[in-house]
C-alpha cells in the first residue's frame, strides 16, 4: 500500500511552514497548536530565552515525552503476556 504524502501550511512562532507527510492536516495542525502553547508558556517563563532555546527545550521535552511512552507501552506488553500466560 502506498501512503500518500499530505502538504500542510501552519504557522509556529509567527513563522509559516509547510509541512510534509503522511500526518492528516488535522493532526500536524495540533502539532502546530501545541508548539505554539509551548512556546508561549516557555515565554512567560523566561522570557530571555532566544527562539533557538526555546526550540531546543521543546525538542527535549518532546524526546522525553516519547520515551517515557515507549517505557510505559513496554512496561503495558510485559503485563499484557504475563496474563496470557496465566
Amino acid at each position: 500500500m502506498v501512503s500518500q504524502k499530505r502538504r500542510t501550511k501552519v504557522e509556529i512562532n509567527e513563522r509559516e511552514y509547510t509541512i510534509v507527510g503522511e500526518k492528516s492536516t488535522a493532526h500536524v495542525k495540533l502539532v502546530a497548536e501545541t508548539i505554539n502553547k509551548q512556546i508561549e508558556e516557555l515565554t512567560s517563563l523566561s522570557s530571555n530565552l532566544s527562539k533557538e532555546e526555546q526550540a531546543i527545550l521543546i525538542a527535549v521535552n518532546a524526546v522525553s515525552d516519547q520515551i517515557d511512552m515507549q517505557l510505559k507501552m513496554l512496561e503495558l506488553e510485559e503485563e499484557l503476556e504475563a496474563l496470557r500466560k496465566q
